[in-house]
């Protein structure tokens, strides 16, 4: 390990455990023993059910069993709570340096330091509680949720950048601002296990009167026993189990998402071999669509929708005979007609299936050119929906980089150009100025990935050890799912080549005239050989 990741770890340690002493010798803060005790197995639990981030950090739980120990005890037990998960199972199973469990734990503690440190500065309530101050504790929990977010965000991207060159701004970017706003609602429902708890495990003593006893300072005196310590965790757990069964069904309803996306794709890919040369060209528009919709500023729901849209634009294709699709020499009008008819095919078909039923207009409509040029009811302008629009760029695109029995690639910049060029005429000129942007942003973003970062040696002799990492901690879906495209793009190659193997006879280079034919005049994704 880094020798400054090191050097940070016994730094963190030695300031926590010299806080930890400081509040519970000086500070006269007891620390609840059988309370750190028990909180500190939710915590190892909620550290466990982590996943590792692409960065190479992690993202867990961890934080809802903090936030209730923060709530619940006071800092200095907080602390501990923190030190403990630190060992969670899937870091002992790994067998991972004692040097990283040691940061982990460091890093969790100066965060639940300075968070209970914010909190209680700010009027949140420990211990005893009561709805007036339960309500009261909600703001200073979010700014508290924030600093852990905040400091623990620059200590894991110190970490990351010095052990495995890990760009800090893209961490930041990629992971880091992705999760504060699930720390934040992890942190809320840490205030409500830690109200549970403290609720069942402690009391106010009283007089033999039934009046409060206060302390010198007139503040009561709160109590417990291992009794209702006891009662407080099994409380606590009651709601976790409740948590977990909705954390379970969740994730179930993620994976049912996840395979209703990729069991579209899968029809798709099957869809395109009839036309070898096009496998892959569906995900990619698809791709390109969804691109330009975050750009525009959809939101996510919608991008999803589009995307799903954009991956069936040519379901109507097989409606077509293969050999009209492949020829590259001219074709009949009659040939054409049949070939205009695709989108409206794919859209009869969609239209059949309720929850696919709204995406039948942009399949519909992916045609019409932006002037009324198009096909196949001649829309203009506004009146073709946005969706049709966004996936007209993103498919003209696709084709004008890949190469099609009657023409070659026409490379990036080339295909840039030609969409400029049509912009206004066959295309909306805001989604082609939208979709430049979004292409120019996204190359930043990946060359800013790229760019080489000063590795220490010891990282860099570790980085073969750490790229079997990766797909070791990957999920099993996204492992098939790789070696599936894997696959595709094995494949790819071949079959263009059989296809155009069969067509040798033909005229690769030839390509239509503007505004003619099965290519459009920016190249567009449709027919083969050209209109009469």
């Amino acid at each position: 390990m880094d020798r400054r990741v090191m050097a940070l770890a016994s730094l963190g340690l030695a300031g926590s455990v010299g806080v930890i002493l400081f509040l519970a010798l000086a500070g006269d803060q007891p620390v609840f023993w059988f309370s750190v005790f028990l909180l500190g197995i939710l915590a190892v639990i909620c550290e466990t059910l982590g996943e590792r981030m692409a960065s190479g950090g992690r993202s867990t739980y961890g934080i809802i069993a903090l936030f209730a120990a923060i709530a619940a005890l006071n800092t200095p037990s907080a602390m501990i709570v923190a030190l403990v998960s630190a060992f969670h199972m899937r870091l002992l199973k790994r067998k991972d340096s004692p040097w990283e469990m040691a940061g982990s734990a460091a890093i969790y503690a100066v965060c639940t330091w300075a968070a209970a440190a914010v909190y209680h500065a700010l009027g949140g309530a420990s211990r005893a509680f009561t709805t007036s101050n339960s309500l009261r504790s909600l703001v200073p929990l979010l700014v508290a949720a924030a600093v852990f977010w905040a400091l623990n965000t620059i200590l894991v991207m110190l970490s990351l950048r010095w052990s495995r060159g890990t760009d800090p701004m893209g961490f930041v970017r990629g992971d880091a601002l992705r999760l504060l706003p699930n720390q934040l609602i992890y942190a809320l429902v840490g205030l409500g296990m830690g109200v549970i708890y403290a609720q069942n495990a402690f009391h106010e003593l009283l007089n033999a009167q039934g009046a409060m006893v206060l302390d010198t300072l007139g503040n009561p005196i709160i109590i417990g026993s291992v009794a209702e310590s006891l009662r407080g965790i099994f409380a606590v757990f009651a709601l976790t189990v409740v948590l977990g069964v909705a954390w379970y069904f969740s994730g179930r309803n993620i994976e049912l998402l996840e395979a209703y996306d990729h069991s579209m794709e899968v029809l798709v890919t099957y869809l395109e071999k009839r036309e070898p040369y096009l496998d892959g060209h569906a995900v990619r528009v698809a791709d390109n669509a969804a691109l330009i919709a975050r750009q525009l500023r959809f939101p996510q729901y919608e991008v999803n929708r589009l995307r799903h849209a954009a991956l069936l634009h040519d379901l109507g294709r097989p409606a077509i005979p293969r050999e009209v699709l492949l020829q590259p020499s001219p074709l009949s009008e009659e040939e054409f007609e049949r070939v205009k008819a695709h989108p409206l095919e794919g859209a009869s078909r969609l239209e059949e299936v309720e929850y696919l039923a709204d995406m039948a207009e942009a399949v519909r409509h992916h045609h019409e050119y932006y002037d009324g040029g198009g096909y196949i009811d001649h829309l203009a302008g506004d009146t073709i929906p946005l969706t049709a629009r966004i996936i007209a760029v993103a498919d003209a695109y696709d084709s004008m980089l890949h190469r099609r029995p009657w023409r070659e690639a026409k490379g990036h910049e080339k295909a840039l150009a030609e969409l400029r060029e049509n912009s206004g005429r066959q295309f909306d000129p805001e989604i082609v100025e939208s979709f430049i942007a979004a292409l120019e942003a996204e190359a930043g973003r990946s060359a800013a990935a790229a760019a080489p970062a000063a590795v220490p040696a010891e990282a860099g002799e570790r980085a073969p050890e750490r790229e079997r990492e990766i797909p070791r901690s990957a999920s099993r879906r996204a492992r098939r799912r790789e070696e599936l495209l894997r696959e595709r793009r094995e494949k790819r190659e071949r079959l263009e080549r059989e296809a155009l193997g069969e067509l040798g006879e033909g005229k690769p280079g030839e390509t239509a005239p503007p505004g003619e034919g099965g290519i459009t005049s920016a190249g567009g994704e449709d027919e083969g050989g050209e209109a009469p």
